[in-house]
């Protein structure tokens, strides 16, 4: 897994209970090589393998570990709070009870455990965005919105399960956007040296960008580069576990689809 030199991380989000996605996935970073993890949230909801995804998250240790939406929603229902007031759609909030059952105490404080917010004078990481950590980093208008509240030069977010990047720099005084889109199996942006950029690695269990193809990426801050990497699964063998676990069909259909 490590490897001598500058750093590079393992970056990675919504696995969404989704165990045989996230192996394919640390299998092909392992074979690549890193030297630590940055989990970006969203380790539950979704797929019926809630004990499977803790347990290989508590193995990697990685050494940002945020809290995702779903995550949180799992941490205040075993708290006490009421399904009624949660934000979240009824399909999720019956995924995520369905995970709260299934999960001991030491699972439920570890996802308990997570971070809000972590990084560097390089780069830092948020769920979805900088604003607020729940809100949605879709385009370049929220991106704008962002950027005030961006900390340091690059901003990693998860949350749309989209792997994008949206680069800014400033040019007479006025901000010029780029956005990039990670398409095929692998593809790289290098951000420039003037630029901030939100840095998106897609999700490892439900991708919707068309591509069924778990997603993850390997940053290299130095070289500012942010590389992202598709890795094919049993996308039917987590069809099969859905319908076998009485979880809606809806969330096997969009697997295949990658939507």
């Amino acid at each position: 897994m490590y490897r001598a030199g500058p750093m590079r991380y393992l970056v990675f989000g919504d696995v969404h209970g989704n165990a045989p996605a996230l192996d394919a996935v640390l299998r092909d970073a392992v074979r690549r090589g890193f030297d630590a993890a940055i989990f970006l949230g969203d380790l539950v909801g979704y797929y019926p393998y809630p004990n499977e995804v803790v347990d290989r998250l508590r193995e990697l240790a990685p050494q940002v570990r945020l809290a995702g939406n779903h995550d949180a929603l799992l941490v205040a229902l075993a708290g006490g709070a009421s399904a009624v007031r949660a934000k979240e759609g009824t399909l999720v909030v019956d995924v995520v009870q369905r995970h709260l059952a299934a999960l001991d105490h030491a699972a439920i404080d570890y996802i308990r455990g997570a971070s809000a917010r972590a990084g560097d004078d390089v780069w830092s990481a948020a769920h979805g965005a900088f604003r607020a950590p729940f809100d949605y980093l879709t385009g370049l208008e929220s991106a704008a919105a962002n950027l005030r509240h961006l900390p340091s030069p690059l901003g990693l977010v998860g949350h749309t399960h989209v792997a994008r990047a949206f680069a800014v720099v400033e040019s007479d005084g006025a901000p010029l956007w780029r956005t990039v889109d990670f398409k095929g199996p692998s593809s790289s942006y290098t951000v420039p040296p003037r630029a901030r950029a939100f840095l998106n690695p897609g999700s490892v269990g439900q991708p919707r960008d068309g591509d069924p193809a778990a997603a993850y990426a390997l940053f290299e801050p130095d070289k500012r580069r942010f590389t992202v990497h598709r890795v094919p699964y049993d996308v039917v063998a987590v069809q099969r576990k859905v319908h076998q676990a009485g979880y809606p069909e809806s969330l096997a259909e969009r697997l295949e689809r990658g939507r």
